[in-house]
């Protein structure tokens, strides 16, 4: 017989953090992206990120995502 493990908060804050992440990225890709006053979609390119602003952005995320994961993580570790 196999027993159903419930979801842990560690489960749900690992998961959070993957979608955080995850939006984060997106968000270099889709900041650009503007309404106008006749609520129409234009891609603005005067709001672009140049290459040098994304790598530091990537860095910063994945920095930011590594120590978010393993405090997460070592709390449920060694605490728990």
């Amino acid at each position: 017989m196999v027993s159903k493990k419930g979801i842990t908060l560690r489960t749900v804050l690992n998961i959070y953090g993957v979608f955080t992440v995850f939006a984060l990225i997106l968000s270099i890709f889709t900041t650009p992206i503007s309404i106008n006053e006749n609520m129409q979609l234009f891609y603005n390119e005067d709001l672009k990120m140049e290459t040098k602003k994304v790598k530091e952005f990537l860095f910063f995320i994945f920095g930011s995502a590594l120590v978010y994961f393993s405090l997460v993580n070592l709390y449920y570790k060694y605490m728990k």
